[in-house]
């Protein structure tokens, strides 16, 4: 079955196709040509080295890849096959279309050394059209023709997902550099515990204050004052807001860990790639380290010093009652923090 795109074609049955060079009248409903202002010049053909020009089927996909026999100026073989093609009331021309992407093989035919592989995308009914009006126009299949067309396909859609495999490592790298980098910029040697500690020495400092009291009336000093101090405000210094903060260090930590390795497995994936590392990301994964092991050891220097205080503060409570007093302290010391790795 033939439509207007082809029929133009059995009307040229020898090779020097600008014969076909008389501008039919369009069909009813054809595709117009497009306007040009006059005195514009034409665009010239697509043309490759080796005598190969392309044409195109106005508003779509298709598309015919001509390679001359050598005989022939590829501009005048083009040129003649569009207008050839054209008679069938749609318009083909020499001026490329913004057709993004491969566009798959058709059919590949020759006559006289003059080979054209037709492609088209989607369903393919116009290219098939070309190629079945060729066909009957006296063009010969050319298998050869037709397979190589497919095999620059594959290793067009190879490098194409090579180049696609290859932007996305290097983006992924990129962004998790970034993210290391920023870690790093952000880096406070753990503050919140060091915070803790200045806070819980205060509160030790004040509970010795309160310890100069003695019993108290009724043993209230060391009950309700001392005891109070050492259970519910360095205690509480300690085994609770100290605590958390020790825990949201490790996590840190193990934050800073999972971005590093992150980063590794990016910068893997960019050599497997064949692409060069990100620049800076050696010096961002030995810093993260460095902050790292300097956050382990300055939170495990504070853990020690707040357990000290702790013992400390429910050392004085549990010894300041004497007499009748004696044995009102708070009792038995809490458990200690523990160290984070």
């Amino acid at each position: 079955m033939r439509t207007g795109a082809a029929a133009g074609v059995l009307l040229c049955s020898g090779v020097l196709l600008t014969a076909c060079s008389s501008s039919p009248a369009a069909k009813p409903g054809a595709h117009a040509a497009p306007s040009r202002t006059p005195g514009a010049s034409t665009p010239a053909p697509r043309q490759a080295p080796g005598g190969t020009c392309t044409i195109w089927l106005y508003g779509h996909a298709t598309r015919a890849e001509v390679t001359g026999n050598g005989s022939l100026d590829p501009s005048d073989l083009c040129g003649g096959l569009a207008k050839s093609f054209s008679r069938g009331g749609d318009f083909w021309t020499t001026q490329a279309s913004s057709t993004q992407g491969v566009v798959p093989v058709v059919c590949g035919v020759q006559k006289d050394g003059v080979v054209i592989v037709v492609r088209d995308s989607s369903s393919q009914i116009y290219g098939q059209s070309v190629c079945s009006a060729l066909v009957q126009g006296g063009w010969t299949e050319d298998a050869a023709a037709e397979q190589a067309g497919q095999q620059q396909d594959q290793a067009t859609n190879e490098a194409n997902a090579r180049a696609s495999a290859q932007a996305s490592a290097l983006r992924e790298a990129e962004n998790a550099l970034a993210t290391l980098q920023g870690t790093n910029r952000s880096f406070t040697n753990a503050k919140t515990v060091r915070d803790d500690v200045t806070t819980t020495d205060a509160d030790l400092a004040k509970e010795r204050e309160d310890a100069k009291g003695g019993n108290g009336d009724g043993c209230y000093n060391v009950e309700n004052v001392v005891g109070y101090d050492a259970e519910n405000v360095v205690g509480y210094d300690v085994t609770s807001n100290a605590s958390y903060d020790v825990d949201q260090e490790q996590q840190n930590i193990d934050g800073v860990r999972t971005q590093i390795s992150t980063l590794q497995q990016a910068l893997t994936a960019l050599t497997a790639a064949g692409l060069p590392s990100v620049p800076g990301a050696g010096a961002a994964i030995a810093t993260a380290q460095a902050n790292n092991a300097t956050a382990i050891a300055t939170t495990n220097k504070a853990v020690d010093h707040l357990n000290g205080v702790l013992k400390t503060a429910y050392n004085i409570a549990n010894t300041l009652g004497t007499g009748d007093c004696a044995d009102s302290g708070p009792g038995e010391t809490p458990d200690s923090l523990s160290h984070i790795s």
